[in-house]
């Protein structure tokens, strides 16, 4: 099964969670003016029955991935959301699937960013695992730590490959 990559924008993303990005979103200056305040960019999700706390961390590529890609396995967290945002300008390529007990590949969905977009998944939203297309690319994550949080499911009768029309391009090339 192939999945073409879409562009990624706030509409087609909504059903699994927000787009991280400063166009079109609410902001106002700060710090008398010098600096401008992109607000409210993502609804960070916690389960407020389960014990648990905001992380913020960065994780960095040691292996660039390339396309077409092979998806073998999704995952998904319960119990809270997960955001990754490039810290250079750098495309990423998210695949998912709806917040159901067992998804089938037929359900999931790919997406390209422009290279100045994060992702925030919503609770309980199938993905793939982060991928990246550039050796030590970074990205900043916010998530929820506190037990364990993560369910598997590997697609053992499916090909999933995830491709897009123009190949992933470097933070180099923005």
């Amino acid at each position: 099964m192939l999945l073409h990559a879409q562009p990624l924008s706030k509409e087609s993303f909504s059903p699994y969670g927000d787009v991280i990005e400063i166009d079109g979103a609410n902001h106002f200056p700060i710090n008398a003016g010098k600096i401008e305040r992109y607000h409210d960019l993502a609804r960070v999700e916690l389960d407020a029955a389960q014990e648990g706390r905001v992380l913020i961390s960065i994780v960095k590529c040691n292996e660039p991935s390339r396309l077409p890609y092979r998806v073998e396995v999704v995952e998904r967290h319960c119990l809270g959301s997960q955001a990754f945002i490039p810290l250079k300008p750098a495309q990423m390529v998210v695949v998912v699937g709806p917040a159901v007990e067992s998804v089938q590949a037929d359900q999931m969905k790919a997406f390209v960013s422009n290279g100045k977009q994060g992702i925030n998944y919503r609770r309980g939203v199938w993905h793939m695992p982060l991928i990246a297309f550039g050796e030590d690319q970074q990205f900043l994550v916010v998530d929820r730590g506190g037990g364990e949080d993560c369910e598997e499911i590997r697609f053992k009768d499916v090909d999933l490959i995830v491709d897009c029309e123009s190949q992933a391009r470097s933070a180099k090339e923005f």
